[in-house]
C-alpha cells in the first residue's frame, strides 16, 4: 500500500490592494469594541469586588467561629478526613479542582484549632 503523494496547494492571494484599507478598518473597529467592553467589564467586576471579599471574609469566620464550638478530637478526625479525601482524588488523578475541594475543609478547621484562645489548665498565681 503507498500513500499518495500531497497535493500542492498554490500560495494564497493578498486581498487586491483597494480592499486593504477597509479591511484593515474593519478590524480597528473590532478591536476598538472589544477593548470598550473589556473595559466595561473591568469596571464592573472592579465595583463588585470589595462586597465579594466583604461577603467570603464573613463567611469564613462564621465557619471558623462555628468550628470553634467542635472538641479537638473531632476536629482533627475531620481534618484527616478531609485531607484522606484530597490524597485519594490526587491517587485516582482527578482534576486540581476536585483534590482542592477536598483538602478545604481541613484548612479551615486547622485554622479553627489554631485560632481558639489558649486557657490554661491550672490557672497561674503570681505571687
Amino acid at each position: 500500500m503507498t500513500n499518495p503523494k500531497p497535493e500542492q496547494r498554490p500560495p494564497p492571494t493578498s486581498a487586491p490592494e483597494g480592499e486593504r484599507p477597509s479591511r484593515l478598518a474593519g478590524t480597528g473597529r473590532r478591536m476598538s469594541g472589544s477593548v470598550t467592553t473589556a473595559g466595561r467589564s473591568a469596571a464592573m467586576i472592579i465595583k463588585r469586588v470589595p462586597g465579594t471579599v466583604r461577603a467570603t471574609r464573613t463567611g469564613a469566620q462564621g465557619t471558623t467561629n462555628a468550628l470553634r464550638t467542635l472538641p479537638d478530637s473531632t476536629l482533627g478526625w475531620l481534618a484527616a478526613s478531609s485531607i484522606g479525601l484530597g490524597a485519594g482524588f490526587y491517587l485516582a488523578g482527578a482534576p486540581r479542582l476536585a483534590i482542592a475541594a477536598g483538602v478545604a475543609p481541613a484548612l479551615f478547621m486547622g485554622a479553627a484549632i489554631l485560632g481558639r484562645p489558649i486557657k490554661p489548665v491550672v490557672p497561674f498565681k503570681v505571687r
